[in-house]
């Protein structure tokens, strides 16, 4: 599991059912009801709190802490004037900051703020406050912080647990948190907290009315750790492993009841708090030991549960939890279709990529069909229900299931079974026989399929769900006739569930190559059409009209509310092009095969990373491997210009061509000049020229504009760039 900011933004608790531990209760009966202690109140002035990138001026005001923890001071209010400065360390965190706030760097003058920390915030400002003339506190100045005690105690939840981790397991990595009042901006967050994988955050809050959005203005790992990010792409700073899950759950009709086995396996020592996200619809009655041993736990409104362990884990400690839940949690379409949908996870689950091993029985209504990931080991009636086990072929990122009102239509021929989930057999056949085809030509591209068996159900929402050997598309009618919808979900089972990505920031190559492999899939049913080309052109029109979200590194931080639609536009879009140009680059045309060499460098990504988790640092090194010499355009055997531009950057250009031809001895020359424009003069890219249709080099523009000078036998009647669409770019004149 690979921690990220959304597992410590826990809302309201909902209580304990059973005992906690010897202190753990104390302590977070004590952070549940907090307040501000009067004998600590003082006015201050020229205290600077600096915390890796974060650097908080308390320029002058008062400031009031929070009574003791535990004889601990986890808090503080100040009112005053303060301002604080944050610089991202990168080119796509400053152009965050600059979507959010107009500035790519955090410059914020801010009127309050509510501190929660456990690191020594409480010791270096009192220590400052030594170092200058004490000035007593009015009665006006203590009372501004009479409204303040009802806003205390209404946060008094947030990040309790994540305060009381710090309580109860002995660590060097603190909480610092501060709540500011921006004169601009508004309320906002700043964060340090070394548990996190990006242990610097910057985020905002909105409320939707059915909760709180979060806008992430900027997220990155801390100094020590910024000026290689590459060698941080893996960072794991989970306590667990999940190894294994067995669930057994019962459904009828939208109530979901289960019980749960999951055997974790420690990472490092001294863990004692672990959290998991749950749907915020399912209620968990119990937690218990193996040994039948109760375990305290807490569930928050916002799909999160904490589960306190009664003592500290070793590494390589191995550990069963048994857990009860139930809830409506189950959604429903019409009166025969049933799915978990967009309602949160329907199983505790550590919210990452990182596999586990999975032993599912369900109980249902007879009348009904129900297909799960994995393979089927038995289904039966008995007692007025049916019932059915599946179990997972090997490691699966997730585990997910359908369940309705329609039959199974199959092709069972070896060596992969396939079943697809109709309401009547109009159509099915060829349904069959497309998902054969496509498999057939998926597996001669990119290895064989990576599981026993596939499944295609409906699935009733606007978007398609992906499981490992279980796809569900948006509606039977719908996947019977869009094939780039079917063939990109397909593509998941190498692209996201063989191989997943190692964080949010590497979600783009599942997107971009399941996208682009269904776009291969149609190039290469219909060769002699234009419709390969219309899903570029669409892809690229999409871009163009979204506008520069931000990076595709930037994962689901696209959507936002700034940019609603960002991930969905820009993510597959953009990932597809990118892409594609590699493919183009890596291309040798006129040979036997001319993508013999993109598709070592796929296979050989795909077989690398199998049952693992990848990130684009992985893929750029693999990539490199299989370089050509037109795309070494550093003379350094390295893509970075590439990945910098199309991965981390957002620059779409555009290309205008001047050009004169003129006699030569032996034929013609043809010389020219290329101009880049709407993109930063540090872009680069390799743009190829064409003669009529033969194709004549291809021309490096970056600092300075592509000169070009080609020998050709006979006078062409035009020259043109990049005639077959093989770069991105707004417009070529």
């Amino acid at each position: 599991m690979r921690l990220s900011i959304g597992l410590l933004i826990a809302t309201l608790a909902a209580g304990t059912q059973n005992s906690p531990p010897a202190g753990s209760g104390e302590i977070l009966a004590q952070l549940s009801n907090i307040h501000l202690d009067k004998k600590q109140t003082y006015n201050i002035r020229d205290i600077t709190l600096r915390r890796d990138a974060l650097s908080i001026a308390l320029n002058r005001g008062t400031i009031a802490f929070l009574e003791p923890i535990m004889g601990k001071v986890t808090g503080a209010v100040f009112i005053g004037s303060g301002e604080v400065v944050a610089i991202p360390p990168d080119a796509v965190e400053k152009q965050q900051v600059f979507k959010f706030t107009g500035s790519p760097v955090l410059n914020e003058p801010f009127q309050a703020a509510f501190f929660r920390f456990t690191d020594g915030t409480y010791e270096e400002i009192m220590k400052e406050y030594a170092q200058h003339a004490a000035e007593d506190v009015s009665e006006e100045e203590a009372a501004q912080f009479l409204p303040w005690e009802q806003i205390v105690r209404d946060r008094s939840d947030v990040m309790k647990y994540r305060i009381l981790a710090d309580f109860l397991e002995p660590s060097s990595e603190p909480l610092f948190l501060s709540d500011l009042r921006g004169e601009k901006t508004g309320w906002f967050e700043v964060l340090y907290d070394p548990r996190l994988v990006e242990e610097v955050a910057i985020v905002k809050f909105h409320d939707s009315g059915l909760g709180s959005v979060a806008d992430l203005w900027a997220s990155f790992n801390r100094r020590s750790e910024v000026r290689n990010p590459e060698a941080v792409a893996h960072e794991n700073k989970s306590a667990i492993d999940v190894l294994s899950y067995d669930i057994d759950a019962t459904i009828s009709d939208v109530q979901l009841d289960a019980q749960a086995t999951m055997r974790l396996k420690a990472v490092r020592a001294g863990a004692r708090v672990l959290s998991f996200d749950i749907s915020r619809f399912l209620r968990v009655s119990s937690v218990t030991l193996d040994s039948g041993d109760p375990v305290p736990f807490y569930q928050h409104d916002e799909n999160t549960l904490t589960i306190i362990l009664q003592s500290a884990t070793e590494p390589g400690q191995e550990i069963t939890l048994r857990l009860s839940y139930s809830g409506e949690a189950i959604a429903k379409r019409g009166s025969s279709m049933f799915y978990v949908g967009d309602r949160g996870p329907w199983y505790p689950s550590p919210g990452n990529q990182d596999g586990a091993t999975f032993n599912l029985t369900f109980h249902y209504p007879a009348a009904y069909t129900l297909v799960a990931t994995g393979s089927e080991l038995r289904e039966w009636d008995e007692a007025g229900r049916r019932h059915s086990t599946w179990k997972s072929d090997g490691e699966f990122p997730i585990a997910g299931f359908n369940l309705g009102d329609f039959k199974i239509v199959a092709d069972e021929a070896p060596p992969l079974p396939i079943y697809v989930c109709v309401n009547s057999d109009v159509g099915a056949e060829n349904l069959l026989k497309d998902l054969r085809a496509t498999i057939n030509y998926f597996s001669s591209l990119f290895g064989p399929y990576p599981y026993s068996r596939l499944t295609v159900s409906p699935f009733p929402l606007s978007y398609p769900q992906t499981w490992p050997a279980l796809v569900g598309l948006q509606s039977e009618s719908q996947f019977l006739v869009t094939e780039l919808a079917r063939t990109h979900e397909l593509a998941h089972q190498w692209f996201g569930n063989k191989v997943g990505w190692s964080s949010y920031r590497d979600q783009w190559i599942a997107e971009g190559f399941a996208h682009y492999a269904g776009a291969m899939y149609v190039e290469n049913k219909y060769p002699d059409t234009t419709r390969f080309r219309e899903i570029l052109d669409e892809a690229r029109a999409r871009l163009l009209e979204q506008g520069a979200d931000g990076s595709i590194w930037l994962g689901h931080r696209l959507a936002s509310t700034v940019t609603p639609d960002g991930y969905t536009q820009t993510l597959p879009n953009k990932g597809t092009w990118v892409v594609h140009m590699l493919r183009m680059l890596m291309r040798e045309d006129g040979a036997p095969n001319p993508d013999a060499a993109f598709l070592k460098m796929v296979r050989e990504f795909l077989e690398t990373y199998r049952g693992k988790l990848a990130s684009t640092w992985d893929l750029k090194r693999i990539a490199e491997k299989y370089m050509t010499r037109s795309m070494d355009v550093r003379e350094d055997k390295k893509l970075d210009w590439f990945f910098d531009e199309w991965v981390f950057g957002t620059g779409i250009p555009t290309y205008t061509l001047d050009y004169q031809v003129m006699p030569a001895q032996s034929g013609f020359v043809v010389q020219g000049t290329i101009k880049q424009s709407e993109v930063a003069n540090h872009f680069i890219m390799s743009v190829p020229v064409y003669a009529d249709d033969d194709f004549l080099g291809r021309v490096v523009i970056g600092d300075e504009d592509g000169t070009f000078r080609f020998n050709v036998k006979t006078r062409p009647a035009r020259v043109v760039l990049d005639p077959k669409g093989t770069v991105l770019a707004k417009a070529v004149n």
